[in-house]
């Protein structure tokens, strides 16, 4: 039952892990690299043979450990690096987005006093208009009866 259970991890995890050509090119093209580990056709048994090829090899077993630790102490620390990274950027991006939110309510409030602004000048303007008129027409009227009593 166990044995079944890891077999089938085994085979999500390489779906999961199984990128098309097209991806595997992209990101060779901007990641290169030149360690077997990263190679798309990556087969383990190869590997450790191209590190063991005879018996007597077997004896630099602790160095090469050692120096797989190493690299992964590395790689772990740069995942650390980029994960940071990762959450400044969330972090900038939400403090520009309440930013942006904050200037566009002032944009709003500035076009609402320009709006009453306009509403106001146009009231005066109707008042005077009417204010103007009012007396023009008094004139003509007076004009008028100066004239007809003429």
């Amino acid at each position: 039952m166990m044995e079944e259970e890891e077999f089938e991890f085994a085979e999500d995890l390489e779906a999961i892990l199984h990128l098309t050509p097209e991806v595997q090119l992209a990101i060779e093209q901007v990641f290169p690299s030149q360690d077997p580990l990263d190679r798309a056709d990556f087969n383990a048994v190869e590997y450790i043979n191209t590190l063991f090829p005879t018996e007597q090899s077997l004896a630099n077993i602790d160095d090469v450990v050692n120096k797989i630790r190493l690299k992964i102490r590395r790689l772990d620390d740069n995942i650390r690096t980029v994960v940071r990274g990762q959450t400044n950027v969330g972090q900038d991006g939400r403090q520009a987005l309440e930013e942006a939110q904050i200037a566009i309510q002032q944009l709003f409030g500035k076009i609402k006093d320009i709006k009453d602004k306009a509403e106001k000048s146009e009231q005066m303007c109707y008042k005077w208009c009417r204010k103007t008129c009012f007396k023009l027409l008094q004139h003509v009227k007076l004009k008028q009866e100066h004239f007809i009593f003429i």
